[in-house]
């Protein structure tokens, strides 16, 4: 793990997956100046879900996750009046460790949890992972997902966050979808996913 500052965008009930993008648009006086900060200091942004307890949604710095996803600006369009049409591409995830500011913006001390591709050669997640696809295809197929995607699901297991990038495209609960990006063990992820699509695939 490697341990740095960056800005952290918080939101509610919103999740930026490895291997996936984000449109947002920005438009509040801080965030603005955050855009500014990102630009200066190698475009990165962490997209950070509220913990949305009625009581923490009333506070003006409310508490969120400490496991999130983080990424880089890979495209921004600034409109006349000073806000700004962004597109996030995720990097990875982040554990957050403390704060170095809080205003305007947050800016958060935090260790960038790195892709260990070491599980693919383990027979168990082989196999979960493996179900996951086929039970996901399935799924896609039952929406009227083009054939390309479909096929493209194969690539997956090239992906350095393979199950993340499954959890961001399906339709499911948030917090289980925050329950997998958590989870460090990339095993345990897949148990709690091919769960999720199995019951999917039995409301089909």
């Amino acid at each position: 793990m490697s341990r740095t500052t960056i800005p952290i965008f918080p939101l509610p009930e919103v999740i930026l997956f490895p291997g996936t993008f984000l449109p947002l648009h920005i438009f509040e006086p801080r965030y603005r100046m955050m855009l500014d900060y990102c630009s200066e200091s190698g475009e990165e942004m962490a997209i950070a879900p509220i913990k949305m307890d009625p009581d923490n949604l009333k506070n003006p710095q409310p508490e969120i996750e400490t496991i999130f996803g983080w990424g880089t600006i890979v495209r921004r369009d600034p409109l006349p009046d000073g806000r700004s049409n962004i597109l996030l591409e995720g990097k990875g995830i982040a554990k957050l460790e403390s704060y170095d500011t809080m205003e305007p913006f947050r800016i958060g001390l935090v260790e960038k949890i790195e892709a260990d591709s070491k599980y693919i050669e383990d027979k168990l997640f082989v196999e979960i992972f493996d179900r996951i696809l086929y039970l996901t295809k399935r799924i896609l197929l039952s929406e009227g997902a083009k054939e390309e995607l479909i096929l493209r699901m194969n690539d997956l297991w090239s992906h350095p966050f393979p199950v993340d990038f499954i959890s961001s495209i399906l339709n499911f609960n948030f917090k289980k979808k925050q329950e997998i990006l958590s989870s460090t063990d990339q095993i345990l992820k897949a148990q709690l996913l091919v769960g999720i699509v199995e019951e999917m695939n039995l409301g089909e």
